[in-house]
């Protein structure tokens, strides 16, 4: 360089080193891209009878107001999956929230703040509880349709499918549901929906598959995670905005979460046939430090872990210290991401169809 300093290619590479510096500086700020989304499910809003299954409003209103405050997107999840399905960019910091059941007090308490906010949600109902005093009633439902709520089917019945043990049974008996609740919607609202969500978060493959074949997008489940884009599409995990979750700084923790994308598990099965059940799941580890994985049972450290490190993934096994005493229990896994810009989760909900559940 010294030798070039009299000469015209000095002051060429000056010109050329300055406009490098300032065009960061002239180009605007894109928006960053990422391929997940943060899913949320409430149940009752401002009902304190029912503290295990409700969200106090003030608290509602947080969340609402923290998505506003941070730039956040709020879709419905039809607009999720179509993104998924056809390989959309989605934006950073995407949510989706869901409402299972149509009980009378998100209509009432919930839905005024939505609107308050302009925010969408997609609210999956078990039609035959329609117009019984705890729950909207269908009028309200396609009042909340115009209001901005995109509508799900919850089923008919909301019955424990999974404590029918003989397969064909289950199978028909799921099917039979299926067709009512659709027929129910298609008279009530002139078209059926093609959003499932699983009464209890409870499913096996049989019902899958009713569902791919019956022609809906997607299903969604109860246990905690983040949907991204290679994500089983009918099984979704959303975070439980209820009772004791039901916090806002636990609802800015879980917005923030990033996805532990699996490669294999097994069982594939969410039915316990011992207990406590033993899972051995294959995660990609590109993203997540292993170093630091850790496992949890129902959010307690009370797990056994073997971890065996690939080049490009991690086999991990684990099993409860413990017997797993109630119907649904969750065997967690968190890590940090390799980037040291947040947690990665993954979790796998344990049916216990011994135990009954009123």
């Amino acid at each position: 360089m010294p030798a070039c300093k009299h000469n015209p290619c000095y002051g060429l590479a000056v010109l050329v080193l300055a406009i490098l510096l300032i065009l960061p500086a002239l180009s605007p700020t894109l928006p960053q891209k990422h391929d997940r989304i943060v899913c949320f499910v409430y149940h009752r809003f401002g009902d304190d009878r029912y503290p295990s299954t409700n969200v106090p409003t003030e608290v509602f209103r947080g969340h609402l107001a923290y998505l506003r405050q941070n730039n956040f997107n709020v879709w419905t999840m039809g607009q999720a999956i179509k993104a998924i399905r056809n390989e959309e960019e989605i934006p950073s910091r995407t949510v989706v929230l869901t409402i299972d059941d149509g009980f009378r007090s998100f209509y009432e308490n919930g839905l005024p703040l939505l609107e308050e906010f302009g925010y969408p949600a997609t609210l999956y109902v078990n039609t035959d509880n329609i117009g019984y005093k705890a729950y909207m009633n269908w009028d309200e439902v396609r009042q909340a349709e115009k209001r901005g709520i995109e509508i799900g089917n919850h089923s008919s019945t909301h019955r424990h499918f999974l404590d029918i043990p003989d397969l064909e049974e289950r199978k028909e008996a799921f099917f039979n549901d299926l067709l009512a609740a659709q027929t129910t919607f298609f008279d009530s609202l002139g078209y059926s929906p093609d959003l499932f969500a699983y009464p209890y978060g409870e499913y096996d493959k049989t019902m899958k598959s009713i569902l791919k074949d019956a022609g809906f997008s997607s299903a969604v489940a109860q246990y905690s995670g983040v949907l991204y884009r290679n994500s089983d599409l009918f099984e979704i995990p959303r975070f439980s905005m209820v009772g004791p979750f039901a916090t806002l700084k636990g609802f800015i923790q879980k917005s923030q979460m990033k996805p532990i994308e699996v490669i294999s598990k097994e069982p594939e099965d969410i039915v316990m046939k011992h207990n406590p059940p033993t899972m051995i799941i294959t995660l990609d580890n590109k993203h997540i430090d292993t170093e630091y994985l850790q496992c949890f049972v129902n959010g307690e450290r009370n797990c056994i872990i073997e971890m065996q490190e690939g080049p490009d993934h991690v086999k991990v096994k684990i099993v409860s210290r413990d017997f797993l005493p109630g119907r649904r229990s969750l065997y967690t896994i968190t890590a940090p991401s390799k980037d040291r810009k947040g947690w990665c989760w993954y979790s796998h909900i344990w049916v216990n169809t011994e135990v009954s559940e009123d």
